[in-house]
């Protein structure tokens, strides 16, 4: 069987076709259309290509889940969360100009001032993870003030919190980074707080943050979210490392 459904996205409408049929899937997707397949537990080697996204019932699918899947095939981005002052939503290539190179940012942060970099991590963790870094954009103007999001937590640098970690598939912690001419006006809370709820709800109960012991805004910030201290390591950095956890 195979279904249409209408979303309206940017001001125009797009049609998604539904199937558990993988020849309308792909005649569908040939013409440019998003595509969710149709899973029946029933079939036996059900091919449901090309459909990156797969449900078992209609009434799983919502116009959030529509939009989400017609920006993903158009390579839009999605609109992770919003706050009273700021969007946050998955970065889109062009942000890497936009992105000031400060020391603080770290190697890891300054390699979004790649364009190639910024592809492959908008096609590789989007895709794959559906979470990540993302930008925090100001709702009056479009400014980037900054970047924070959720990443895969890397225990290499630090193996003594290993114990630490409750049990799950993919523990995950919390990243953030102001741009200087934004700081001290409350954004980092403000993103963080909305990021922790909509972490929560979608991708994981239990949330980490590794802070270095000498980064004392960060603390306070960790602090004053809820999170609290869990572990220190000293293996990865002169000064050593907190492990703090959210809902731990």
């Amino acid at each position: 069987m195979t279904w249409e459904r209408e979303i309206t996205v940017e001001g125009a409408v797009f049609r998604v076709t539904i199937s558990d049929d993988c020849k309308a899937l792909h005649s569908a997707y040939a013409e440019g259309r998003a595509v969710i397949g149709l899973w029946d537990r029933e079939k036996e080697n059900q091919s449901l290509v090309p459909a990156a996204y797969v449900v078992e019932k209609l009434e799983d699918i919502d116009d959030v889940f529509l939009e989400r899947v017609v920006r993903r095939r158009l390579g839009l981005p999605w609109v992770i969360t919003r706050t009273s002052r700021l969007t946050v939503r998955e970065m889109v290539p062009g942000d890497y100009l936009l992105i000031p190179d400060e020391p603080e940012a770290g190697e890891e942060g300054r390699r979004f001032l790649r364009e190639e970099y910024l592809k492959d991590y908008i096609r590789c963790q989007y895709g794959f993870y559906e979470y990540g870094i993302w930008a925090l954009e100001k709702r009056d103007s479009g400014r980037l003030v900054g970047k924070a999001g959720l990443s895969n937590l890397d225990l290499s640098m630090y193996p003594e919190f290993s114990s630490s970690i409750k049990k799950e598939d993919t523990p995950v912690e919390l990243g953030y980074h102001i741009f200087s001419p934004y700081r001290n006006q409350g954004y980092a809370k403000e993103a963080c707080q909305a990021i922790l709820q909509y972490g929560t709800r979608e991708i994981s109960k239990q949330i980490y943050a590794r802070i270095d012991r000498t980064n004392l805004p960060s603390l306070k910030l960790a602090e004053s979210l809820g999170f609290r201290l869990i572990a220190q390591g000293y293996s990865g950095s002169a000064s050593g490392m907190c492990l703090y956890g959210w809902n731990c």
